[in-house]
Protein backbone atom coordinates (compact mmCIF):
# COMPACT_ATOMS: atom_id res chain seq x y z
CA UNK A 1 0.00 0.00 0.00
CA UNK A 2 1.25 3.48 -0.87
CA UNK A 3 0.84 6.24 1.69
CA UNK A 4 -0.23 9.58 0.18
CA UNK A 5 1.46 12.60 1.76
CA UNK A 6 -0.13 16.02 1.74
CA UNK A 7 1.92 18.99 0.52
CA UNK A 8 4.67 19.72 3.02
CA UNK A 9 4.22 16.39 4.84
CA UNK A 10 7.26 14.20 5.56
CA UNK A 11 8.41 11.46 7.89
CA UNK A 12 10.05 13.27 10.81
CA UNK A 13 9.54 15.57 13.76
CA UNK A 14 9.13 19.20 12.75
CA UNK A 15 11.69 21.55 14.32
CA UNK A 16 11.08 24.73 12.36
CA UNK A 17 8.91 25.87 9.47
CA UNK A 18 8.47 28.92 7.27
CA UNK A 19 5.53 29.21 4.91
CA UNK A 20 5.34 31.43 1.85
CA UNK A 21 2.98 31.97 -1.04
CA UNK A 22 4.63 29.37 -3.27
CA UNK A 23 6.71 27.29 -0.88
CA UNK A 24 7.00 25.73 2.57
CA UNK A 25 10.44 25.22 4.11
CA UNK A 26 10.67 22.79 7.02
CA UNK A 27 13.56 21.58 9.15
CA UNK A 28 12.89 18.12 10.59
CA UNK A 29 14.55 15.42 12.63
CA UNK A 30 14.15 11.89 11.29
CA UNK A 31 13.21 9.59 14.15
CA UNK A 32 11.13 6.82 12.53
CA UNK A 33 12.86 3.40 12.33
CA UNK A 34 13.53 2.29 8.77
CA UNK A 35 10.86 -0.42 8.97
CA UNK A 36 8.23 2.22 9.75
CA UNK A 37 8.94 4.21 6.57
CA UNK A 38 6.53 2.85 3.95
CA UNK A 39 6.25 3.40 0.20
CA UNK A 40 4.72 6.85 -0.10
CA UNK A 41 3.79 9.50 -2.66
CA UNK A 42 4.35 13.25 -2.54
CA UNK A 43 1.87 15.37 -4.47
CA UNK A 44 4.13 18.42 -4.39
CA UNK A 45 7.57 19.05 -5.85
CA UNK A 46 10.25 19.24 -3.18
CA UNK A 47 13.93 19.32 -2.37
CA UNK A 48 15.47 17.36 0.50
CA UNK A 49 18.75 18.70 1.90
CA UNK A 50 20.31 16.09 4.19
CA UNK A 51 22.02 17.98 7.02
CA UNK A 52 23.13 15.00 9.09
CA UNK A 53 22.88 11.23 8.90
CA UNK A 54 23.00 8.81 5.98
CA UNK A 55 20.19 8.91 3.42
CA UNK A 56 18.93 5.92 1.45
CA UNK A 57 17.45 7.20 -1.80
CA UNK A 58 16.36 5.75 -5.12
CA UNK A 59 16.90 9.12 -6.85
CA UNK A 60 18.80 9.00 -10.13
CA UNK A 61 22.53 9.35 -9.51
CA UNK A 62 22.33 8.79 -5.75
CA UNK A 63 24.97 6.53 -4.17
CA UNK A 64 23.84 3.50 -2.18
CA UNK A 65 24.49 5.44 1.03
CA UNK A 66 24.24 9.22 0.62
CA UNK A 67 26.06 10.81 3.51
CA UNK A 68 25.39 14.39 4.58
CA UNK A 69 25.52 16.82 2.98
CA UNK A 70 23.31 15.57 0.16
CA UNK A 71 20.60 17.16 -1.98
CA UNK A 72 17.71 15.43 -3.76
CA UNK A 73 15.00 16.88 -5.98
CA UNK A 74 11.65 15.07 -6.32
CA UNK A 75 9.12 16.23 -8.93
CA UNK A 76 5.36 16.23 -8.19
CA UNK A 77 3.86 12.75 -7.85
CA UNK A 78 7.11 11.06 -6.77
CA UNK A 79 6.59 7.60 -5.25
CA UNK A 80 9.50 6.25 -3.22
CA UNK A 81 10.67 4.89 0.12
CA UNK A 82 13.57 7.24 0.75
CA UNK A 83 14.64 7.10 4.38
CA UNK A 84 17.51 7.52 6.84
CA UNK A 85 19.82 4.69 7.76
CA UNK A 86 18.97 3.65 11.28
CA UNK A 87 16.09 6.13 11.29
CA UNK A 88 18.33 8.95 12.51
CA UNK A 89 19.11 12.18 10.68
CA UNK A 90 18.24 15.82 10.17
CA UNK A 91 17.04 17.44 6.97
CA UNK A 92 15.50 20.51 5.42
CA UNK A 93 12.58 20.05 3.02
CA UNK A 94 11.51 22.68 0.51
CA UNK A 95 7.99 22.06 -0.81
CA UNK A 96 6.86 23.88 -3.95
CA UNK A 97 3.38 24.34 -5.36
CA UNK A 98 3.29 22.18 -8.55
CA UNK A 99 1.19 24.81 -10.30
CA UNK A 100 4.25 27.06 -10.29
CA UNK A 101 6.15 24.49 -12.37
CA UNK A 102 3.49 23.64 -14.95
CA UNK A 103 3.95 25.17 -18.37
CA UNK A 104 6.83 27.40 -17.30
CA UNK A 105 9.24 27.78 -20.19
CA UNK A 106 11.87 28.93 -17.72
CA UNK A 107 11.76 25.46 -16.13
CA UNK A 108 11.79 23.23 -19.19
CA UNK A 109 15.06 21.63 -18.03
CA UNK A 110 13.92 20.68 -14.52
CA UNK A 111 14.38 16.89 -14.03
CA UNK A 112 11.24 14.86 -14.66
CA UNK A 113 12.30 12.16 -12.19
CA UNK A 114 13.89 12.09 -8.75
CA UNK A 115 17.46 13.30 -9.03
CA UNK A 116 20.49 13.44 -6.77
CA UNK A 117 21.94 16.92 -7.26
CA UNK A 118 25.72 17.08 -7.12
CA UNK A 119 26.23 20.44 -8.86
CA UNK A 120 27.95 22.91 -6.57
CA UNK A 121 25.61 25.85 -7.30
CA UNK A 122 22.59 23.77 -6.24
CA UNK A 123 24.18 22.73 -2.96
CA UNK A 124 25.47 26.24 -2.26
CA UNK A 125 22.02 27.76 -2.77
CA UNK A 126 20.29 25.09 -0.68
CA UNK A 127 22.72 25.64 2.19
CA UNK A 128 22.18 29.39 2.04
CA UNK A 129 18.48 28.66 2.60
CA UNK A 130 19.31 26.38 5.55
CA UNK A 131 21.40 29.15 7.11
CA UNK A 132 18.65 31.69 6.53
CA UNK A 133 16.17 29.46 8.39
CA UNK A 134 18.04 30.11 11.64
CA UNK A 135 16.92 32.94 13.88
CA UNK A 136 14.38 35.24 12.25
CA UNK A 137 14.26 34.17 8.60
CA UNK A 138 13.58 36.74 5.92
CA UNK A 139 10.57 35.51 3.92
CA UNK A 140 11.52 37.48 0.81
CA UNK A 141 15.08 36.17 0.86
CA UNK A 142 13.76 32.62 1.29
CA UNK A 143 11.38 33.04 -1.64
CA UNK A 144 14.17 34.41 -3.81
CA UNK A 145 16.43 31.54 -2.77
CA UNK A 146 13.84 28.93 -3.75
CA UNK A 147 13.50 30.46 -7.22
CA UNK A 148 17.30 30.56 -7.48
CA UNK A 149 17.55 26.90 -6.47
CA UNK A 150 15.06 25.94 -9.18
CA UNK A 151 17.04 27.97 -11.69
CA UNK A 152 20.23 26.13 -10.69
CA UNK A 153 18.44 22.77 -10.98
CA UNK A 154 17.32 23.52 -14.54
CA UNK A 155 19.85 21.88 -16.88
CA UNK A 156 18.50 23.13 -20.22
CA UNK A 157 21.03 24.77 -22.56
CA UNK A 158 21.25 28.50 -22.07
CA UNK A 159 22.30 31.23 -24.42
CA UNK A 160 25.17 33.43 -23.33
CA UNK A 161 23.77 36.74 -22.20
CA UNK A 162 25.94 39.52 -23.65
CA UNK A 163 23.68 42.31 -22.42
CA UNK A 164 20.97 42.14 -19.76
CA UNK A 165 17.42 42.27 -21.17
CA UNK A 166 15.62 45.58 -20.83
CA UNK A 167 13.10 44.17 -18.36
CA UNK A 168 15.92 43.47 -15.87
CA UNK A 169 16.39 47.20 -15.35
CA UNK A 170 12.69 47.55 -14.60
CA UNK A 171 12.91 44.69 -12.07
CA UNK A 172 16.04 46.21 -10.52
CA UNK A 173 14.31 49.55 -10.05
CA UNK A 174 11.24 47.81 -8.61
CA UNK A 175 13.38 46.13 -5.96
CA UNK A 176 15.34 49.27 -5.14
CA UNK A 177 12.33 51.60 -5.09
CA UNK A 178 9.99 49.28 -3.16
CA UNK A 179 12.46 47.89 -0.62
CA UNK A 180 10.74 49.76 2.22
CA UNK A 181 7.62 47.63 1.65
CA UNK A 182 8.00 44.75 4.10
CA UNK A 183 5.43 42.74 2.14
CA UNK A 184 7.23 42.97 -1.19
CA UNK A 185 7.28 39.61 -3.01
CA UNK A 186 9.84 38.51 -5.59
CA UNK A 187 6.97 36.87 -7.44
CA UNK A 188 5.31 40.29 -7.70
CA UNK A 189 8.54 41.82 -9.03
CA UNK A 190 8.76 39.08 -11.67
CA UNK A 191 5.11 39.54 -12.62
CA UNK A 192 5.59 43.28 -13.05
CA UNK A 193 8.55 42.55 -15.35
CA UNK A 194 6.51 39.99 -17.32
CA UNK A 195 8.80 37.02 -16.60
CA UNK A 196 8.81 33.85 -14.51
CA UNK A 197 10.46 34.22 -11.07
CA UNK A 198 12.98 31.50 -11.98
CA UNK A 199 14.02 33.43 -15.09
CA UNK A 200 14.26 36.58 -12.98
CA UNK A 201 16.58 34.80 -10.53
CA UNK A 202 18.72 33.41 -13.35
CA UNK A 203 19.20 36.77 -15.08
CA UNK A 204 19.97 38.57 -11.81
CA UNK A 205 22.55 35.92 -10.92
CA UNK A 206 24.19 36.13 -14.36
CA UNK A 207 24.16 39.93 -14.60
CA UNK A 208 24.63 41.07 -11.00
CA UNK A 209 26.08 38.06 -9.18
CA UNK A 210 23.23 38.02 -6.66
CA UNK A 211 19.60 37.02 -6.37
CA UNK A 212 16.75 39.58 -6.27
CA UNK A 213 16.31 38.74 -2.59
CA UNK A 214 19.96 39.43 -1.82
CA UNK A 215 19.69 42.76 -3.62
CA UNK A 216 16.58 43.56 -1.59
CA UNK A 217 18.30 42.79 1.70
CA UNK A 218 21.33 44.87 0.70
CA UNK A 219 19.04 47.80 -0.11
CA UNK A 220 17.21 47.54 3.21
CA UNK A 221 20.41 47.26 5.25
CA UNK A 222 21.94 50.18 3.34
CA UNK A 223 18.88 52.31 4.14
CA UNK A 224 18.93 51.22 7.79
CA UNK A 225 22.63 52.14 8.06
CA UNK A 226 21.90 55.67 6.83
CA UNK A 227 19.07 56.05 9.35
CA UNK A 228 21.18 54.66 12.21
CA UNK A 229 23.68 57.45 11.61
CA UNK A 230 20.92 59.95 12.45
CA UNK A 231 20.24 60.57 16.15
CA UNK A 232 16.71 60.54 17.48
CA UNK A 233 15.30 57.51 15.66
CA UNK A 234 14.73 54.30 17.61
CA UNK A 235 15.86 50.97 16.18
CA UNK A 236 12.22 49.86 15.94
CA UNK A 237 11.33 52.97 13.91
CA UNK A 238 14.30 52.40 11.63
CA UNK A 239 13.32 48.76 11.09
CA UNK A 240 9.82 49.80 9.98
CA UNK A 241 11.09 52.61 7.74
CA UNK A 242 13.70 50.39 6.04
CA UNK A 243 11.21 47.63 5.18
CA UNK A 244 11.97 45.04 7.85
CA UNK A 245 9.07 43.16 9.41
CA UNK A 246 10.10 44.19 12.93
CA UNK A 247 13.13 45.02 15.06
CA UNK A 248 14.17 41.37 15.46
CA UNK A 249 14.15 41.00 11.68
CA UNK A 250 16.53 43.97 11.38
CA UNK A 251 18.72 42.63 14.18
CA UNK A 252 19.01 39.25 12.47
CA UNK A 253 20.02 40.88 9.19
CA UNK A 254 22.64 43.08 10.90
CA UNK A 255 24.14 40.17 12.81
CA UNK A 256 24.49 38.23 9.57
CA UNK A 257 26.01 41.18 7.71
CA UNK A 258 28.16 42.87 10.38
CA UNK A 259 28.31 40.47 13.32
CA UNK A 260 26.70 43.17 15.48
CA UNK A 261 23.13 44.15 16.42
CA UNK A 262 22.06 47.54 15.01
CA UNK A 263 22.39 49.32 18.37
CA UNK A 264 26.03 48.23 18.76
CA UNK A 265 26.72 49.11 15.12
CA UNK A 266 25.30 52.60 15.71
CA UNK A 267 27.45 53.16 18.84
CA UNK A 268 30.51 52.03 16.92
CA UNK A 269 29.79 54.51 14.13
CA UNK A 270 29.26 57.43 16.54
CA UNK A 271 32.46 56.57 18.41
CA UNK A 272 34.31 56.68 15.10
CA UNK A 273 32.93 60.15 14.36
CA UNK A 274 34.04 61.45 17.78
CA UNK A 275 37.68 60.41 17.42
CA UNK A 276 40.00 63.40 16.90
CA UNK A 277 41.84 63.63 13.59
CA UNK A 278 45.41 62.32 13.56
CA UNK A 279 48.13 64.83 14.32
CA UNK A 280 50.19 65.94 11.30
CA UNK A 281 53.80 64.90 10.95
Amino acid sequence: MTVHFRPGEFYGVLQDCKQGGVFDISVLNATAPERDVHLHMHTDAHFVLVLSGTYLSTARGAPEFARAPALVYNPPGTVHRDRFLGGQGRFMAISIDPARLDGADALRGIPASSSYLQRQPCMRTAFSLAREMQGAPDATLLESGVWDLLAETDVSPRKNMRQPPSWMYHAYEAVMDSASDAGLSIGEVAESAGVHPVHLARVFRDALGCTPGELLRWRRIDHACRLLRQPGLSVAEIAADAGFVDQSHLTHAFRQRFGLPPGAWRRKMFEGYKKPPPMPG
